[in-house]
């Protein structure tokens, strides 16, 4: 039983506690629960209640793409706006976001922001089927713990939540609840707009879960060394790139070169993140030859093919024959 001395302190503890909470966007029902769980002065260092009102959600709106936007799409569906979980914010997944936001009385700007996020998420654990857990598992791939995105929480997923959990200092319970879903959300590639970069091993993972290899002539990642085929620090939108023209064409994509020295510098270089060489088969070509346009030769004597959208340049292929790959921007 508290004190009358301490009943003062615990109250203050919870009033400071709530408005925290608020400006971070967190609900209500969270609100509520952190305040009840307020210690005397101040929050409990470390719990979850604490986590959530830390938690720092990206920014996902119109313009944008990656798993972010894709989870955002799932979540809706899961709430019932559906939507193709393309990765892809158009007006489509515009609109669905505004109805929702309608429905909860948020501001409808269509603006995927802390209020919205924490509103969407759905908790889930072993035994949970369907988008959300789909979202989940996509979100844990993402962060370099590669599982197969089916829609059911079994075993195997809920090992990946847990082991992802310990890493983020979270209740490894196995259970995705706000906290969890904040900290999935703002690991790796939790930039919306794809400019985030990843770790070897996330790029790895991600690439891995979409059928993609990649091939190095001294069998290593290490990216200072100019025989090794690193991953370390590429772009998130350079690895959806990779991951859309695997799933547009069709075609067995084999990574020959990624962010180790030994290339070209620049702002839009390998080393920054933006290229990777792509193995050169007959396959990816036509493919390349199809769904883009001629435009320049380069000074080495590499012709590149250009994709424009809205009028700027959003992906080059250059056709490094000689070295029997493409050398591929993606902006």
């Amino acid at each position: 039983m508290l004190t009358t001395a301490e009943r003062p302190r615990r109250s203050l503890a919870a009033s400071v506690l709530l408005a925290t909470a608020l400006a971070a966007g967190i609900t209500a029902t969270d609100v509520t629960s952190a305040a009840a769980t307020a210690l005397p002065g101040a929050a409990r260092a470390g719990s979850t209640a604490d986590t959530a009102v830390r938690a720092s959600w990206p920014t996902v709106k119109s313009g944008q793409r990656g798993v972010d936007v894709a989870t955002v799409q799932l979540l809706l569906t899961a709430r019932g706006y559906t939507l193709t979980a393309d990765g892809v914010f158009g007006s489509g997944t515009a609109a669905k976001v505004k109805a929702f936001q309608r429905a909860k009385h948020l501001t409808a700007d269509g603006i995927v922001g802390p209020n919205t996020w924490t509103k969407l998420v759905v908790t889930v654990k072993s035994g949970s089927k369907g988008a959300a857990v789909k979202a989940v598992q996509r979100q844990l791939t993402d962060n370099g713990y590669a599982v197969t995105a089916d829609g059911v929480f079994g075993s195997g997923t809920a090992a990946k939540v847990k082991a992802f959990q310990k890493a983020k200092h979270l209740t490894a319970n196995g259970v995705v609840d706000v906290q969890t879903w904040a900290a999935l959300v703002r690991g790796g590639g939790g930039t919306g707009g794809g400019g985030g970069k990843l770790s070897d091993a996330q790029a790895a993972a991600r690439l891995r879960a979409a059928g993609i290899t990649r091939s190095s002539s001294g069998n290593c990642t290490n990216r200072n060394n100019k025989n090794c085929t690193s991953l370390q620090d590429i772009r998130v939108r350079t690895v959806d790139g990779v991951i859309a023209l695997k799933r547009k064409s069709g075609c067995r994509i084999v990574i020959t070169g990624g962010t180790e020295v030994g290339h070209a510098g620049g702002t839009y270089s390998h080393w920054n993140g933006y290229k990777v060489d792509v193995a050169r088969t007959s396959c990816v070509t036509n493919y390349i030859h199809g769904h883009s346009r001629k435009h320049h030769k380069r000074g080495d004597g590499a012709w590149v093919w250009r994709v424009t959208s809205g009028g700027r340049t959003v992906i080059d292929y250059a056709d490094e024959n000689w070295a029997n790959h493409w050398d591929v921007t993606y902006y």
